[in-house]
């Protein structure tokens, strides 16, 4: 495998934390933005809040950039090609295991005002959620096609 783990789990927890942080601002400040108001004042699940709903597009925007540009991070330093190539696949499994086992725990297991059921995050979060998966899974071989690309 020779993924060096240190640098895969420190560039993934740091594409984790800014996505959230960044796709949570979004909404909120298209929610103040817009004046509208929020799921919890209507009733409504989390998935129907009018700011989330105007935003979730730009959510996939956010991680397609930080996941591709945390994957460069991560291949950009190593100088042998070959080893690159060895090791983005690892890096695509290893980041989106993690990322299916951390939403698990934080946004279904742990009961928070933004936790949802396993049905809400999984089915009613349809297209969204496999898509981020997908991006989260393509952006290491992105990452290493722009890196070739520089050379």
């Amino acid at each position: 495998m020779n993924l060096k783990l240190k640098s895969a789990w420190l560039n993934f927890l740091w594409a984790y934390l800014l996505i959230t942080v960044l796709a949570y601002g979004v909404s909120y400040g298209a929610q103040a933005l817009y004046d509208l108001p929020s799921a919890y004042e209507l009733g409504l699940p989390m998935f129907e809040d009018p700011a989330f709903k105007k935003t979730v597009v730009y959510h996939l925007l956010i991680n397609l950039v930080m996941w591709v540009f945390f994957a460069y991070r991560y291949f950009k330093p190593q100088r042998s090609e070959l080893t690159r190539w060895k090791q983005a696949l690892p890096l695509c499994i290893l980041w989106l295991v993690t990322a299916l086992l951390v939403d698990l725990v934080f946004f279904v297991l742990i009961k928070s005002p933004i936790s949802l059921t396993f049905h809400q995050f999984y089915i009613e979060y349809q297209p969204w959620i496999s898509l981020t998966y997908l991006i989260l899974f393509i952006s290491p071989i992105i990452a290493l096609y722009w890196v070739m690309r520089k050379k």
